[in-house]
């Protein structure tokens, strides 16, 4: 079973197009705390965005023992999550696939500098509301790539992400963003399960980044997916789901 987890401001719902060309695998597409448009639905995710409560989260949905191997995906803010799970729960999961993924900022500074600017963009979220706070973050460099998305999947990300809150979406940013979690290079050696480290190739910070964590994770696979910026598993799935069949089959997890 594939887990996938979501960036900021996406939603389970992201990995349909990943579902639909892995048809093999069983895929489970949580919305992450502070992500769910109804939090107060029975079997929703609360506000609570810290990193215990996300492990909590992952703890009720992926079993401790299981005999179909348990396929951990993270996506940006879903693969810091993922990443954190599978150093804090060793043997849970059997395979590991980080998209765009960092391992946090090391330099005390510059994570206090990324703090305070994601607690203007939380204070801005509050002020102006989910919908113009979306209109301006989808014009970021790092985010702007998505318009090389097929239109329908577009649309279908779009009518998530004006369902989500305020209050969620704030919370994520001050307790989980990256500037509000400690990074974990330090214990990147501890990783002992196949990994496989997916970037876009046009996305030139987190593929020097992938290039950094992969010196220090034994064994672990690097797979830049050319012509795609930070969403590379959907600006050009079909290379990365041949990429990620290819690492499933090989590890023998297909």
């Amino acid at each position: 079973m594939i887990v996938a987890l979501h960036g900021f401001t996406g939603g389970g719902g992201d990995f349909a197009p990943l579902a639909e060309a892995l048809p093999e695998h069983r895929w489970l597409t949580p919305d992450l705390p502070g992500h769910a448009p109804d939090w107060l639905a029975a079997g929703a995710p609360s506000d609570d965005c810290s990193l215990d409560a996300g492990i909590r989260f992952l703890d009720a949905i992926i079993p401790e023992k299981s005999a179909v191997p348990q396929i951990l995906l993270g996506y940006s803010l879903g693969g810091r999550l993922a990443l954190r799970y599978a150093l804090a729960r060793p043997g849970r999961v059997q395979a590991l696939v980080l998209i765009g993924t960092s391992a946090g900022i090391a330099d005390a500074h510059e994570r206090a500098s990324r703090r305070n600017e994601d607690e203007l963009l939380a204070q801005k979220i509050a002020s102006q509301g989910v919908m113009a706070f979306l209109a301006d973050w989808q014009k970021l460099p790092l985010i702007s790539t998505q318009a090389k998305l097929p239109m329908e999947w577009q649309i279908a990300m779009r009518q998530r992400r004006e369902q989500l809150r305020t209050a969620g979406l704030a919370a994520s940013l001050r307790q989980f963003g990256q500037g509000a979690v400690e990074p974990v290079w330090k214990r990147l050696q501890e990783l002992r399960l196949p990994v496989l480290l997916c970037v876009g190739a046009e996305d030139e910070k987190y593929t020097a980044l992938a290039k950094q964590m992969q010196a220090q994770i034994t064994g672990a696979e690097l797979l830049i997916i050319p012509h795609a910026g930070h969403m590379a598993h959907l600006e050009n799935r079909d290379t990365f789901t041949a990429g990620l069949r290819s690492f499933l089959k090989a590890k023998q997890l297909a």
